[in-house]
């Protein structure tokens, strides 16, 4: 009889980013696998409350009130002589031992995480599956580096280079950060402006803050300010509920703005927009670049989003504003110029991987589910 061992997906909500890759991965591998067992299990759920709120809420504190601090945070756990794993082996035992006993529960295929934490703690352990790491943003920060975990991958060949040099021997495939598989099945831009009710000959502006909503606010008027004739702007409020309410009540006085709460079908937006402007969180970038979406970036979090913020720029598919006024300049930039838009359309479609999550699952069977049942 074949071994029909399950596949455990492992995230942590640090951001809403991880949660949906992890997903996108667990859609990926049971639409492979039908009928095997693939469970996406969120980590911090697994510990108890104030280490939830230490490790997870802590996070999005700091980088929506803090981000001076989130960037010391980030640059020193990224030093050279810094222990990656130190607290590994405590936590293990204390914290996350709910954790160690889940991966115990049965014996899993393989362990596949989109956090780094899952390796930081039980990688290599005795008794534990094989583990698979799936990074999340386009740079690398010493978290990820993890010795024993199996196999990575990663959103650029870049990044795959860098994660070589960092961990010698290490088996890593550039296949794109995973995003829902109704990101490569989107509408075409004609046919989602017309299921959204937007004009089909005037410009669309997306403005999103990540699933946290973070300035979202006041990029969206500053996009209002812009001058740019028959401009259509949609703001995506996702979480941020007191930036939505305020929108709408000053809607009537920015022309063209559309609001948004939570968008659980953003990809009709995205489809439909010629650029969108948003912080450059992996997931979020990965969304609309799969659409051959360009990008303004700003606000970026210091560290991970920042770097995203260069591959970006660097490639080509994106610009960026660090203020409001200049998120109103940029715009009146880009529209002013239909030549440069269309560069940073050809380069964003160019980066774009609509397909990660199917090509890791691909890996993934091959690698520990179908040798497994041989």
């Amino acid at each position: 009889m074949a071994n029909r061992a399950g596949v455990l997906i492992v995230s942590a909500a640090a951001g809403t980013g991880h949660l949906r890759a992890a997903e996108a991965l667990r859609a990926a591998i049971e639409k492979r696998e039908p009928g095997r067992r693939v469970e996406h299990v969120e980590l911090l759920e697994l510990a108890p409350r104030w280490v939830r709120a230490a490790y997870g809420e802590g996070y999005e504190l700091l980088a929506a009130r803090a981000p001076w601090l989130w960037r010391q945070v980030y640059e020193r756990t990224d030093a050279p002589e810094c222990d990656h794993a130190r607290w590994g082996p405590l936590a293990q035992r204390i914290l996350f031992r709910e954790f160690r006993r889940l991966l115990l529960s049965q014996p899993w295929s393989v362990c596949l995480s989109t956090h780094f934490l899952p390796g930081q703690l039980a990688a290599g352990a005795a008794g534990v599956p094989p583990f698979a790491t799936a990074i999340t943003d386009l740079t690398l920060h010493r978290f990820w580096a993890q010795p024993r975990v199996g196999r990575y991958f990663v959103g650029s060949e870049v990044l795959a280079s860098a994660l070589r040099l960092r961990l010698p021997g290490a088996r890593v495939d550039a296949t794109g950060i995973p995003i829902a598989p109704r990101f490569a099945a989107a509408p075409e831009r004609a046919a989602a402006r017309a299921s959204l009710g937007l004009d089909a000959e005037r410009p669309v502006v997306v403005v999103m803050g990540g699933g946290l909503g973070l300035g979202v606010e006041a990029m969206a008027t500053a996009a209002a300010r812009a001058r740019i004739e028959g401009l259509q702007i949609v703001a995506i409020c996702g979480r941020n509920q007191p930036a939505e309410e305020r929108l709408r009540a000053a809607s009537g006085s920015l022309e063209g703005l559309r609001v948004v709460g939570y968008a659980s079908d953003v990809e009709r937006y995205l489809a439909a927009a010629d650029l969108a402007v948003t912080k450059p969180g992996g997931l979020t970038i990965s969304e609309a670049l799969a659409l051959g979406c360009p990008l303004l970036l700003t606000r970026p979090i210091p560290g991970q989003e920042e770097g995203n913020t260069r591959v970006l720029c660097a490639a080509g598919a994106a610009l960026s504003a660090t203020q409001p006024v200049e998120v109103t300049r940029q715009l009146e930039l880009i529209f002013g110029d239909p030549q440069r838009l269309a560069s940073l359309r050809t380069a964003a479609r160019t980066l774009g991987r609509p397909h990660a999550a199917e090509s890791i699952a691909s890996i993934i069977q091959q690698e520990y589910l179908s040798r497994a049942a041989a």
